[in-house]
């Protein structure tokens, strides 16, 4: 069942750059740039270098559970099918009323804009942000910890886009090949952990423009 939102006006998605626009001006922040902006050299290193594995992986189970969730034709997975399967057959996706899936979302106080995964509302009337994540085998899922800044900003901008929708849950979603994993994280803990990951890009923009002279 869905009840989709309707979409931000004026927001674009540019998949080709992953930048937004919002009203024909460009967005510099998101939260992955947010939270990526402190990565040691050694951990993009290894991100670039197993790129070819992830990437393909994560595009395709993405758009696998945006169409499942949205009610379209089930997408042929091919060689990730393990993952998609049990995926599909999750508990958390039962009787559910879907209300967003990849929404994009813009903070327009603070210039910055991003898409979670999905908004549901459970069989049992609960609210629930989700981020979905995949990782290569069942042990990785199971070192896998929760995504709640990332979450906390998702939450952040659906408070200024959508005040009327209460998020009572935030979960992470992870897939792995033959097993599903939902990770519940309270929603204040995830606003807490993104207002601290804000903080620390947000000293290190203000130093970075101090050494330009801006």
């Amino acid at each position: 069942m869905q009840s989709l939102l309707p979409p931000i006006e004026g927001l674009v998605f540019h998949p080709e750059t992953h930048r937004y626009q919002l009203d024909g001006v460009w967005l510099n922040a998101s939260p992955t740039k947010v939270l990526s902006h402190d990565m040691s050299n050694e951990v993009k290193q290894r991100i670039e270098e197993t790129r070819h594995e992830w990437e393909p992986r994560g595009n395709m189970v993405h758009n696998y559970l945006e169409q499942f969730l949205l009610g379209a034709a089930e997408l042929n997975a091919g060689e990730y099918t393990d993952w998609t399967s049990p995926l599909r057959d999750c508990w958390l996706w039962k009787d559910a009323t879907v209300y967003g899936v990849e929404m994009r979302l813009v903070d327009r106080k603070r210039r910055m804009a991003g898409s979670c995964d999905f908004l549901i509302k459970t069989a049992r009337g609960t609210m629930v942000l989700g981020d979905l994540k995949t990782v290569s085998s069942v042990s990785a899922m199971k070192s896998r910890k929760p995504a709640e800044a990332q979450l906390g900003a998702y939450l952040r901008m659906l408070n200024q886009c959508y005040p009327s929708i209460h998020v009572e849950r935030c979960v992470t979603v992870v897939a792995a090949p033959g097993e599903t994993k939902v990770i519940a994280s309270n929603p204040d803990e995830c606003s807490h952990e993104w207002e601290d990951a804000w903080e620390k890009w947000k000293a290190a923009q203000d130093v970075e423009h101090a050494c330009l002279g801006f």
